[in-house]
């Protein structure tokens, strides 16, 4: 697992926060969800990333190739982050807390 998730650190790592975009659906909903903008992009960076899903989505008539990324941020608690890697930008799709619990259930389901 492990070797898959270096490569994506490495991406980030690219990047620096002022790279970093927040589409308007996303501004909305981690406000709804009660998250923090500066918490989002500092957990973007930080090192705490387990697990990472890529996601081919339709989008106004394009492919987007997104990347979901799961971040534990407490004992119980992940960060779900949905990304898309464009050459000078980290565009943030949308944002959510997810239990451990749900987690591991969602694992369980794919």
């Amino acid at each position: 697992m492990g070797e898959l998730i270096e490569p994506f650190l490495k991406k980030i790592e690219g990047y620096s926060s002022k790279q970093v975009e927040i589409n308007d659906y996303c501004k909305r909903r981690i406000q709804q969800r009660n998250i923090e903008e500066s918490l989002m992009i500092s957990t973007l960076f930080s090192k705490s990333l387990c697990g990472v899903e890529e996601q081919q989505k339709n989008y106004m008539g394009k492919d987007e190739k997104r990347h979901k990324l799961a971040f534990q941020i407490s004992s119980r608690y992940y960060l779900v982050i949905i990304v898309i890697f464009y050459p000078k930008v980290l565009k943030v799709v949308n944002c959510y807390k997810t239990s451990k619990r749900l987690e591991k259930l969602w694992k369980k389901n794919r």
